[in-house]
């Protein structure tokens, strides 16, 4: 696998920013590549899946890219009061990332996944922009943040409030709304995965819940760990597995 860093100018940050991405070198591998967007949580950056993990050596023989962006502190939403983290993902790194890579442009030709803040990304883009992604997973996901902001982030408040405003419960950044109005037919593959002993375990099973309250098939799974990178590192090697089932990848 062959690495770089993009540096590009984000329109709709106003401001320059990057991505990391991981694509194949192999003549082998057939083109166009499938996309895997993978997502930073909340105190990380682009560079962090690669200094964390060993994400280059799992998708190794795959024709998959691996794209991971920027999404600072901002919940991968577009503020209320601040930058547009939404947009910049959607529009900005796809768009470029669909000019520039031979990869294909297309909803069967990319996943979306993350951890922590990255895994409520995924999921709400994943769900929001439905026309656009095959398939989602989240690791750890802060996935009712929006219901438990105020009750359980009390001390960084200002700073959600200026991302969601104050009532972002059931408004169009809560995914358990969004799940509520959408085209259920239209929903990509999901894939929910949490340790046990992580603070989030709680939001991940009201999720799972909600996803069954309604129907949605999904695959969810606990695993002994916490809020860590040892968990993660272990578990994205099963949300490959999962993309890779479904954007129908098979290995050189």
């Amino acid at each position: 696998m062959a690495f770089a860093q993009i540096n590009y100018f984000s329109t709709s940050l106003q401001k320059a920013s990057s991505f990391n991405v991981v694509f194949p070198e192999d003549r082998a591998l057939p083109r166009p590549w499938s996309v895997f967007y993978l997502l930073h949580g909340l105190s990380d950056d682009d560079t962090i899946w690669v200094r964390r993990t060993s994400i280059e050596r799992y998708v190794a023989g795959l024709p998959l890219v691996v794209v991971m962006p920027d999404g600072g502190r901002g919940f991968y939403t577009n503020a209320v009061e601040g930058l547009a983290y939404e947009d910049d993902l959607i529009k900005d790194v796809i768009g470029l990332v669909d000019r520039t890579f031979p990869v294909k442009p297309e909803r069967s030709g990319r996943a979306i996944g993350g951890l922590s803040m990255g895994g409520y990304g995924a999921v709400k883009l994943g769900l929001k922009h439905h026309e656009m992604f095959a398939s989602v997973n989240s690791h750890s996901g802060a996935l009712a943040f929006t219901r438990e902001a105020k009750h359980e982030l009390n001390h960084t408040k200002p700073e959600f409030v200026r991302i969601f405003g104050k009532s972002p419960q059931d408004g169009p950044e809560d995914p358990f709304a969004i799940i509520e109005r959408i085209d259920h037919g239209r929903i990509p593959a999901l894939r929910i995965d949490c340790g046990k002993d992580d603070f989030l375990i709680e939001q991940n099973r009201a999720f799972h819940k909600h996803l069954d309250d309604h129907h949605i098939p999904h695959e969810y799974e606990e695993f002994p760990g916490a809020h860590d990178w040892a968990y993660w590192d272990k578990h994205v090697q099963e949300a490959i597995a999962f993309h890779a089932k479904n954007l129908g990848l098979k290995t050189s």
